[in-house]
């Protein structure tokens, strides 16, 4: 089985998907794994596609969907928590957290938690675990404060 972790991949910045996993052939060579064309061919279909780092083109999505942390309601939580489909709840001494099932944009997802006695919600990665999600609401909230 090959392994994806941080595997170069085609896109177009501020997209939300990736176009493929690229292969190498050569020497700064890629062509896409599924359809076998290289990035001149790549840009006829996708004009400004460029050959990153998938890790790369998270971050881009990231910065492109995500939203900072917000308010929200127990009850609004509580609903989510109990009516929705729900990824990777967590709960621990920070706090709870856990993701809608449903993608937004690409890997974007509805994020919700509770940190700090109250709870919060956030566009996110639907990657992001659940020990960096409590450290974006603590940051956030303590910028909050001082300003």
């Amino acid at each position: 089985m090959e392994d994806r972790t941080m595997c170069k991949v085609f896109y177009v910045p501020g997209h939300t998907a990736i176009i493929d996993y690229a292969r190498q052939i050569g020497p700064n060579m890629w062509m896409a794994q599924h359809s076998g064309l290289m990035l001149p061919e790549l840009r006829v279909r996708y004009p400004g596609a460029i050959l990153g780092d998938e890790e790369a083109f998270l971050i881009d999505q990231e910065r492109a969907y995500g939203t900072p942390p917000a308010r929200t309601t127990a009850a609004r939580f509580e609903f989510n928590l109990s009516q929705r489909p729900v990824i990777d709840y967590h709960a621990d001494e920070l706090g709870a957290s856990f993701k809608l099932a449903d993608l937004d944009h690409g890997n974007m997802t509805t994020i919700f938690a509770q940190w700090g006695g109250r709870y919060w919600t956030l566009t996110g990665l639907a990657t992001l675990p659940h020990l960096l999600i409590m450290r974006r609401i603590a940051t956030h909230s303590l910028a909050v404060a001082k300003a």
